[in-house]
């Protein structure tokens, strides 16, 4: 995406007001503003609890916040420049730190909406001074891939690393490919959804050439509101699945967004309907600014399953998680007036699949506190940090 495509200004978005603009320059020192022209356009620029609006546009809040800015602890998991790996079989590439416009929910805002350099997780040897924690050199996580043959599915990630070139991107997917051991190649992405005219022919035939009976390429969308399902980006995700690529959405659950039936209903069935698999809804991460947008897992659980309750069985397919630094964890329901979890995905051995519960009439919005209490005394949240994996510390600023 040229420059000339985005707005980063407020100030430059026909009917803003120019002094609710100015107001919220303290809060664009910290965290940038960003928005294509495209998805610019569909917001209702009148109504301030539209919520394409509430997606993109910063607020004042977002500065008197005490969260974390890495809540799910990724410091924990970089193994590598730029890369993570957390759980056994995957691996996440951070190649870019740059989307075609910025959720204002971003759990990785310490590399794409802020504007320092100061929260960056880098591994030992590096300088926040002159290395961002994303980098398109990937020598060093090809390398780690390569001789971790538990490896077998990697996910390119960013920032939005479809708004690479094309040249680019086929110089990550072809070292990828040539890796054994590697059967699945994710890309996450919003590109579909802000900007549809940046998936061209060309990089959709480019991707389609690395699928092979056995190698699957996933693009991993993230729709977030039906309103983003526009006749354009529908045409989009008929082209993503004409080119045999493999469709998947995945969205945070987001108070003032899409906290309802009446939207995640007509999402969820459009996308099923459309060949795009619903994979997560996910708990928002209490990453600093955040907090305008979390609901309790018992509200997001309500919510989730009144949703389920209109769609047929492909459009439900989704589960329900929390991506918290112990692992992915889904919330399953009610039983006995206790609210009860389950480590759908863990990053020590011992918790694969383990359940845990946490009374269903205390309110709780994150799974600190819940695993902290299902812990046996004798034990800790204590997880193998990278340099027990790798032998090299992490540099934490």
């Amino acid at each position: 995406m040229t420059g000339s495509s985005v707005i980063r200004a407020l100030a430059n978005i026909p009917g803003f007001p120019a002094q609710a603009a100015k107001d919220l320059e303290p809060v664009l020192k910290i965290f940038e503003f960003r928005v294509s022209k495209y998805y610019a356009g569909l917001i209702d620029w009148s109504n301030p609890d539209d919520p394409l609006r509430q997606i993109v546009t910063p607020q004042h809040n977002e500065l008197d916040s005490s969260l974390e800015i890495d809540a799910s602890d990724e410091g924990a998991n970089t193994v590598a420049h730029g890369l993570q790996h957390k759980y056994r079989p995957t691996a996440l590439l951070l190649v870019n730190d740059v989307c075609s416009a910025y959720c204002r929910f971003c759990f990785r805002k310490r590399f794409t909406l802020a504007t320092s350099r100061a929260d960056h997780i880098l591994p030992s040897g590096l300088d926040h001074s002159s290395e961002k924690e994303t980098t398109f050199d990937i020598r060093g996580g090809i390398e780690y891939i390569s001789q971790h043959p538990e490896i077998d599915n990697v996910l390119i990630t960013g920032g939005d690393p479809l708004t690479l070139s094309v040249r680019r991107l086929d110089a990550i997917m072809k070292q990828l490919r040539e890796i054994p051991h590697i059967k699945a190649i994710r890309i996450g992405s919003k590109v579909p959804a802000f900007d549809p005219e940046g998936i061209t022919d060309e990089l959709l035939s480019m991707l389609a050439g690395y699928c092979s009976p056995g190698h699957r390429v996933y693009l991993m969308m993230h729709f977030n509101h039906p309103r983003e399902l526009t006749s354009l980006a529908c045409r989009t995700l008929e082209g993503i699945v004409s080119h045999g690529l493999a469709a998947c959405n995945q969205t945070p659950l987001l108070r003032g967004v899409n906290d309802s039936v009446d939207e995640l209903v007509p999402l969820h069935r459009r996308l099923a309907d459309m060949g795009v698999a619903p994979y997560y809804i996910f708990q928002c991460r209490p990453t600093r600014g955040n907090e305008r947008f979390i609901v309790t897992l018992q509200e997001g659980l309500r919510i989730v399953n009144e949703t389920k309750a209109h769609l047929s069985g492909l459009a439900k397919r989704f589960r329900y998680v929390g991506s918290h630094s112990s692992g992915k964890i889904e919330v399953v329901g009610i039983l006995d007036e206790r609210l009860v979890m389950r480590y759908h995905e863990a990053k020590a051995a011992e918790d694969e699949n383990r359940l845990i519960t946490w009374p269903a009439d205390e309110p709780v919005t994150w799974f600190d506190e819940i695993v902290e209490r299902s812990l046996p005394v004798e034990s800790s949240r204590r997880r193998p940090a990278a340099a027990e994996i790798t032998g090299q510390p992490v540099a934490r600023p």
